[in-house]
């Protein structure tokens, strides 16, 4: 996204708001959608996953360009079908699906609902035989890997699916109910090298395929998740989408598969999101130039999560300063008493003080709603839109007398 091209907005908003907030550009968002409209595969189908970014305006997006919708939560559910998006539009993964929660999935017909658990299959079968229904569903795997870690647990053992093991002792003979159309794996996040991407999802391939065999199930979908990252350091290269979708062919044509799904989140809409906040002290401690911001893992938990920052650059609004070519190291904190809220260390302009603002870069995905909003009793942070030429603000300010009791 073009900052500079942004700049009359954010100076607006500062101005009328003086709160750290968010700020999407969707008409960035609508073109980058458009773009992998263009690209993909008919036989490739792309979700987006609402726990990226459930702002109503995006899922609306998402619904008027095709893009299907993953939900993981009964929430999540309830705010894409009040955006309009369309039952056979909707996915349902997570981890934790009680009896509940899967019978108000079949009440709203969504397309189909990945099942992690031997007891999610038996529940799922259960409620679909009361309702009269046969129920869709994926069967997540959860494999092991040789290398590494990741968020979504990588090598490591997860909550997420079942193991080969377990999936290889389902007797499916006994879920009349229930129609198994293929698998879904997703164990990696953030990746921005296609070979390595290529990799696991070959890998993945060749193991469904076994296993799909050896449950006697010819698998009409597999399901790769995500996990195509974006551009937070500096160096780091976007991914180019005609890549993914030619690597996504050959694995097709490689493995005979019908149909492959992409539940995109991060790489959807991450780039067209900002967080601005005003820094509201500046001091040396021990030898370093230390910045403390109006907001911090209140509103953005991703740095404190992972440990990787978002990109940043300073806005002067004083008309009569402008930035220093010279720079200086910052360690940037938000308001909150504990050393975690730390949002990274950056290269800013020497002269940067209380009253400028820092600009957060690819916030679209994994900010407020990832964060721990209510810690300390700050303000809420707004939500911006711009569209079209309007600008819209879907949520205000909220002040801790708006849900204190």
């Amino acid at each position: 996204m073009d900052i500079q091209k942004q700049l009359p907005n954010l100076l607006k908003t500062i101005k009328r708001i003086d709160s750290s907030f968010f700020y999407y550009d969707l008409d960035f968002l609508e073109e980058h959608l458009k773009e992998m409209n263009d690209l993909r595969d008919p036989d490739i189908k792309l979700w987006f996953a609402t726990k990226a970014n459930p702002l109503s305006s995006i899922l609306k997006l998402m619904r008027n360009l095709n893009f299907g919708v993953d939900v993981a939560s009964l929430g999540e559910l309830e705010q894409v079908i009040r955006s309009g998006v369309k039952p056979e539009d909707i996915i349902s993964t997570g981890p934790s699906k009680s009896r509940k929660y899967l019978r108000s999935l079949l009440d709203n017909e969504i397309n189909c609902v990945v099942i992690e658990s031997v007891y999610q299959l038996k529940w799922l079968e259960e409620v679909a035989k009361e309702k009269g229904v046969k129920a869709r569903c994926l069967l997540r795997a959860q494999l092991e890997w040789e290398e590494g870690s990741s968020v979504l647990g990588g090598n490591d053992v997860t909550c997420f699916g079942m193991d080969k093991e377990t999936l290889l002792s389902i007797d499916l003979s006994q879920y009349e109910n229930v129609e198994v159309i293929g698998f879904h794996v997703f164990q990696w996040g953030n990746i921005l090298e296609t070979q390595r991407l290529e990799k696991i999802w070959d890998k993945i391939c060749l193991e469904i395929k076994e296993i799909a065999s050896q449950l006697n199930v010819q698998p009409e979908v597999i399901d790769l998740g995500g996990g195509i990252g974006i551009p937070y350091e500096k160096g780091d290269k976007r991914v180019s989408f005609k890549k993914i979708n030619e690597i996504l062919v050959n694995l097709k044509k490689k493995h005979g598969l019908q149909k492959i799904w992409m539940e995109l989140g991060r790489f959807a809409v991450g780039e067209c999101g900002l967080y601005l906040s005003q820094v509201i002290d500046r001091k040396k401690t021990r030898g370093r130039d230390i910045l403390v911001l109006d907001g911090g893992i209140n509103h953005i938990a991703r740095p404190a999560l992972t440990d990787q920052a978002f990109p940043a650059e300073v806005l002067m609004i004083d008309k009569d300063k402008e930035a220093s070519k010279e720079t200086s190291k910052f360690q940037v904190h938000g308001p909150l008493c504990t050393s975690l809220d730390h949002l990274g260390t950056f290269e800013l302009p020497a002269n940067v003080d209380y009253g400028d603002w820092l600009v957060f870069k690819n916030c679209g995905a994994y900010g407020f709603t990832e964060a721990m909003p209510f810690f300390l009793c700050h303000n809420l942070p707004a939500e911006l839109v711009s569209y079209k030429g309007d600008l819209m603000t879907p949520r205000t300010i909220k002040t801790s007398t708006d849900w204190l009791v």
